[in-house]
């Protein structure tokens, strides 16, 4: 008995911290079922912990979409680090032993031990809720990990900025405008609901918890400047999943820091991010255009956006297309948006190709912290409205083969006139610099996508009567498919960005096809993952062999 350690007891739960990312608990190799309702929770965090009887419960699980989501019967909303340390350490660290330095599960029976009946709880963090992908589903009747507690953001001397978890991407962009600064902002596709007749697709919203992007990458428009989001990462701080803190930058831990951006959801808990900033471009404003076209012009637009991106889109420019539709007559609409990040009449040179031929042009010259809520004629705050199911799809094209949007056009058109609860569905396509991402090598994060990450399309289906469910998966699950065909794309193969990810795509087109990205991050996952708690959010597989 001399090398038996009895690992120590203590409450509660783990989680993945990420706008979209969670994991189940399996326990004994079965998959996680339901909350208990026993005595579980010590009585430092039993008053941080509320079932379905709190009047705040609906409020405090809900999330942005309702699609193949998961379901909450308990919600725990820890105070500080050491409450979510805590909880971590209980439920991990009651379901093993060591025997001799060697982790072995526990299964244990027994009224004495009662609080072991929750070792078979599933459970879910919660940063924004913005997360869709499909493997959420797999987590039901679980505890969700509220983590607004952690809802901050502070300037450092050195001009890096300190951000917590439960800190809400317009909360970031406040605080580090107001101070001259600026990184790539995130982005997330989004619906708007009908406004002047309009249903539009729109990205950047404020209400996307900030942390979240970070861990699949983070595109931004500015990712032509500065990188990627997760490229200005210099430190995260987490819990892993004993409910040890640890740090991981440049200095400690240089692996876990490398996975940490680019597949960030498997590894733990992050708790807060240091972020590199930069000085305020242009003095902090920007030029922005709102254009809105009929659907003949579509060739014309796919046509002068290819011609700018080749080789490569200004590294001050963004450009974003919306496939939208007319909230009254359902006729298809298409909105561009441009976004420079220099004085107005260099930005003109961009928007004067589109606007000669647009129904409408507004021009205006907007802050850093303005872009959120301003641009795509100011639309973008409405897409945080919750509920609604939203099924989404995506991919990364090198080139935007016209006659393909021409085509996809039409169809859309029809498809919401035939099928008119699925009339705020819409199409967005990304267009930024890459000068930024590219200036890195291929191997500085785990981020698999640094040398095609050209245009990013992403399509939504938005309703709420389930009778159009299996008619808006088929066409924007079809419609993927099409535009992934190599001729179209201009990839041999599927290129996913994880954080657009639907959850049926191969892992590689998620996380890279090299065979070393493929065992780099399956020893990461073994090293920090090693109970399978962070499955729930594009796993990375344990085993080599199951790498598809």
């Amino acid at each position: 008995m001399g090398c038996l350690a009895l690992l120590q007891a203590l409450p509660a739960f783990l989680a993945v911290i990420q706008t979209a990312s969670s994991a189940s608990l399996n326990f004994g190799g079965h998959h996680a079922r339901t909350v208990a309702q026993g005595n579980v929770w010590p009585a430092s965090v039993a008053g941080e912990v509320h079932d379905k009887t709190w009047s705040n419960f609906t409020e405090a699980t809900t999330r942005w979409s309702s699609y193949e989501a998961p379901t909450f019967n308990q919600v725990f909303l820890p105070k500080t680090e050491q409450d979510l340390s805590l909880g971590v350490s209980k439920i991990s660290i009651a379901s093993a032993i060591s025997i001799c330095g060697k982790m072995y599960r526990l299964k244990v029976r027994g009224m004495q031990l009662r609080y072991l009946s929750s070792n078979n709880l599933p459970w879910l963090a919660k940063s924004g809720g913005h997360g869709y992908p499909t493997t959420l589903h797999s987590i039901q009747n679980a505890v969700l990990i509220n983590l607004e507690n952690f809802k901050y953001v502070r300037m450092q001397n050195d001009g890096t900025a300190l951000v917590g978890t439960g800190a809400r991407f317009q909360d970031v962009v406040d605080v580090v405008g107001a101070a001259g600064r600026e990184f790539s902002e995130s982005f997330r596709l989004r619906i708007i609901f009908a406004h002047s007749n309009l249903y539009s697709a729109v990205g950047s919203c404020g209400c996307v918890g900030a942390t979240g992007d970070v861990l699949g990458g983070g595109l931004g428009r500015l990712q032509g400047l500065h990188g990627l989001q997760s490229d200005a990462v210099r430190k995260l701080r987490l819990a892993l999943w004993n409910g040890t803190i640890i740090e991981a930058s440049n200095q400690v831990n240089q692996d876990l820091f490398w996975g940490l951006r680019g597949s960030g959801q498997n590894y733990g808990i992050v708790i807060e991010t240091t972020y590199q900033t930069w000085p305020a471009t242009n003095g902090g404003l920007f030029y922005n255009a709102d254009m809105t076209f009929t659907k003949d012009a579509i060739k014309r637009i796919i046509d002068i956006t290819n011609k700018l991106s080749t080789p490569a889109l200004d590294s001050k420019l963004a450009i974003l297309i919306y496939f939208a539709s007319d909230a009254t007559t359902s006729n298809l609409t298409v909105i561009v948006n441009i976004v420079y990040a220099g004085p107005e009449k260099e930005g003109q040179k961009y928007s004067k190709l589109f606007s000669s031929f647009s129904l409408s042009l507004a021009e205006s010259m907007l802050t850093w912290a303005e872009l959120p809520t301003k641009t795509v004629l100011g639309l973008i705050p409405a897409s945080c409205a919750e509920g609604p199911r939203y099924n989404l799809y995506s991919l990364i094209t090198k080139t935007l083969d016209s006659q393909s949007f021409v085509q996809f056009g039409d169809a859309f058109e029809q498809f919401m006139q035939d099928y008119p609860p699925a009339n705020g569905s819409a199409l967005q396509i990304e267009t930024f610099g890459v000068q930024g991402i590219m200036a890195l090598p291929d191997d500085y994060s785990a981020f698999p996508h640094r040398h095609n990450f050209r245009n990013q399309v992403e399509s939504v289906g938005r309703y709420t009567d389930d009778s159009v469910a299996d008619a808006v998966d088929n066409f924007f699950r079809g419609w993927r498919d099409r535009f992934a065909k190599p001729a179209i794309s201009g990839y041999d193969q599927l290129q996913i960005y994880q954080n657009y990810g639907h959850g049926d795509e191969p892992v590689s087109a998620v996380y890279g096809y090299q065979a070393w990205r493929h065992q780099r991050l399956t020893n990461l996952k073994n090293t920090y993952d090693p109970h399978g708690f962070f499955n729930g959010y594009h796993p990375v597989p344990s085993n080599l062999a199951n790498w598809t």
